[in-house]
């Protein structure tokens, strides 16, 4: 549970609203306690305003200390303030104080004096001796406060101010209620988008179970963000082709056990039939042992093309390459297939064309060509021809560059149009059921020698594919890349 993902995408959700939440509560409480203190002076000039034109504008000059303590006092309960009147030293007047903690206190005041009126109050702290910190405002007060016992010469107004500790404390339930709230509400809105995630990876998941068990008929739907179609997409492709893959391995083995057992079903008879005396004189030991040897032959050419496909295609065998003539091909093959053509009466011919030279194996070239003549001669009836051409082409995957085109046509029965595409296929049997069907036509007895071919040009960089000619016959195509 732990370690699904399903479970990360809903901690990673929690934890990025949990940080989110945090960062923003800390961005609001870091600025708090100065924005307390401008709300505190604020209401601290509101508050001062009234109380300082009452004393200097309406109250009577023969104002007694006790009827001013008391107006004072009045002051402090309704506004919750407190109010003091300090001499021209900024000790608060005994007779004044509106209680005793702060009959000894002293505050400081700047040096300078203060502006006259309400134009421009001071503002300041002060720690009492008690250990409370107030924020106050203090104004000048008229000259006649001056005269007389009390000497009073400033009016201060002050609150208490808060520690940021309690500030948070009075805001920490609600910012915690509404971060809740925002809490719940982000990983409902995450649970509901992750869905979109790992229920189309979960999909794909069990359908990738389904096909290690060898059910490749599941099917991942295609649906979700683009990137979980995409791969849906893409798995559902990959399983028809592992299907596919499966399927042509599955042929492969039942082809090649096809081809295995004939002849070794004659070796074994013949060898039973000399083993137990049913051959008992020369003239048939002589026959056994010829078929014995030529279906050893077979069996020993069918293995050697086995292995050299496997190899070509893992890529251990390597080509040496070197620049060569198209013609030089062409001749060694004219020399090859000289008596050939001259006993099944199939005439051979070579067009001389001047076309690059091309990088290649001489050797391996030479048995792609060797493949493809055989098998044009074959299918060709006495009287008919077989030839070889090149000519030079555009690349026609490359996006610059020219190739050398290799053409072996003939005049034979040609290859139906619906088995074109599978001439190449190891041990395709065509509509007349012949092993490699017209690959059998190839005339590699056992179907591997065009696959061979086609790996042999692909590892030159080239294509190799199949036509039917445009008067009939089957034209061979490869091409090779030009040198220059």
């Amino acid at each position: 549970m732990l370690r699904s993902l399903r479970f990360r995408i809903y901690a990673a959700f929690a934890f990025i609203v949990l940080v989110t939440l945090g960062m923003a509560g800390f961005a609001f409480f870091f600025p708090l306690g100065g924005y307390r203190d401008e709300l505190a002076s604020s209401t601290l000039r509101e508050v001062a305003l009234p109380v300082y034109y009452n004393m200097t504008l309406f109250a009577p000059a023969s104002l007694s200390p006790a009827e001013l303590a008391a107006y004072l006092v009045r002051q402090s309960e309704e506004t919750d303030v407190i109010a003091l009147v300090l001499d021209n030293e900024g000790r608060v007047v005994r007779e004044l104080a509106p209680e005793e903690s702060f009959l000894n206190e002293t505050i400081e005041l700047p040096a300078r004096p203060l502006a006259p009126g309400f134009r421009n109050p001071y503002e300041g702290t002060h720690t009492t001796q008690d250990g409370r910190e107030l924020l106050f405002v203090a104004v000048p007060l008229p000259p006649r406060f001056s005269l007389g016992p009390l000497r009073a010469t400033t009016l201060v107004v002050a609150l208490p101010k808060d520690s940021a500790e309690s500030i948070i404390g009075d805001l920490t339930p609600r910012l915690l209620l509404a971060g809740l709230v925002g809490l719940l509400s982000a990983v409902v809105v995450g649970l509901i988008l992750s869905r979109s995630v790992y229920l189309p990876l979960g999909r794909v998941t069990r359908a990738a179970t389904a096909v290690a068990r060898g059910d490749y008929h599941e099917k991942v739907p295609v649906e979700g963000p683009s990137e979980a179609r995409s791969l849906a997409d893409n798995f559902n492709r990959m399983t028809e082709a592992v299907q596919r893959s499966q399927q042509t391995m599955r042929d492969f083995l039942a082809n090649i056990s096809h081809e295995l057992k004939t002849p070794l079903t004659s070796i074994r008879g013949f060898s039973q039939a000399m083993r137990d005396g049913t051959i008992d004189n020369d003239e048939g030991r002589e026959q056994a042992t010829r078929v014995i040897e030529t279906e050893s032959r077979h069996v020993l050419h069918l293995v050697e093309e086995l292995l050299d496909l496997s190899r070509i295609e893992s890529g251990q065998v390597t080509m040496t390459t070197a620049p060569l003539q198209v013609q030089e091909l062409f001749a060694h093959c004219a020399d090859v297939f000289a008596l050939r053509s001259q006993e099944t009466g199939v005439e051979l011919r070579i067009e001389e064309t001047a076309v690059p030279s091309v990088l290649g194996d001489f050797d391996r070239l030479e048995q792609v060509l060797g493949n493809l003549v055989d098998n044009a001669f074959r299918h060709t009836r006495r009287g008919g021809w077989v030839r070889l051409s090149a000519r030079l082409v555009p690349a026609r995957r490359r996006k610059a560059g020219e190739m050398v085109e290799v053409t072996v046509a003939d005049s034979g029965e040609g290859i139906p149009p619906d088995e074109l595409p599978h001439v190449f296929d190891r041990f395709y049997k065509g509509a007349a059921g012949d092993v490699g069907g017209q690959a059998g036509r190839a005339g590699v007895r056992h179907g591997l020698g065009l696959p061979i071919a086609r790996e042999i040009v692909r590892a030159h960089g080239g294509e190799i594919w199949a036509e039917s000619g445009p008067e009939g016959g089957a034209w061979f195509r490869f091409t090779l890349p030009a040198t220059g």
